[in-house]
């Protein structure tokens, strides 16, 4: 636990992964372009943390089903504790999010990609199984959200999610950009 910008946060190496959402106006930061405009029915988030997505989707939709997916229990439990993720309509699934695509059968109108291993975005998210996977359990007309670094290899990025998905909308904040990917 630590302070971002005022901000409660969850660090982990350093790195501010999730912070608190209270009722005034988020921070800096990408979180708020990773909320859709329309509410969904069915939500996904891959990299749960400390729910700060979750928080940000239900203060703008009200309780709404999401299935979360966090691969370290210390982590779980901080967002249940401290982050007040323990709500009836938020399902918490510990484990591999790489794994989880690829076996999944449900399929969702809103997944957010929010993953962050060993100080860095991993690779694997732009890995055409993944980006395919991705694809595979959005609805139609529903819209993934990839959050990852503005830096040189953002444009080789870009390109890697444009050869699957045939709709790509960036959105940017300081450092990070937002690929909001949609289905058709």
């Amino acid at each position: 636990m630590g302070e971002d910008e005022g901000q409660t946060a969850l660090l982990i190496d350093g790195v501010v992964q999730s912070v608190v959402v209270g009722d005034g106006p988020l921070g800096p930061g990408y979180w708020p372009l990773m909320v859709p405009d329309v509410r969904p029915r069915q939500a996904l988030i891959l990299g749960m943390g400390g729910g700060t997505i979750t928080h940000l989707l239900r203060r703008r939709f009200g309780k709404l089903p999401i299935l979360g997916v966090e691969r370290d229990p210390r982590v779980i439990q901080l967002a249940q504790r401290a982050f007040g993720l323990k709500l009836p309509d938020v399902e918490i699934l510990e484990g591999d999010a790489f794994a989880f695509v690829a076996t999944c059968k449900d399929c969702f109108d809103y997944i957010a990609v929010d993953l962050f291993a060993d100080g860095r975005v991993p690779g694997a998210i732009f890995a055409q199984p993944f980006l395919r996977g991705i694809r595979q359990l959005l609805t139609p007309g529903g819209a993934a959200y990839l959050n990852f670094f503005k830096d040189r290899g953002a444009p080789r990025r870009v390109e890697r999610l444009r050869q699957v998905f045939p709709r790509v909308e960036l959105l940017g904040s300081d450092r990070n950009l937002v690929a909001v990917c949609r289905r058709r």
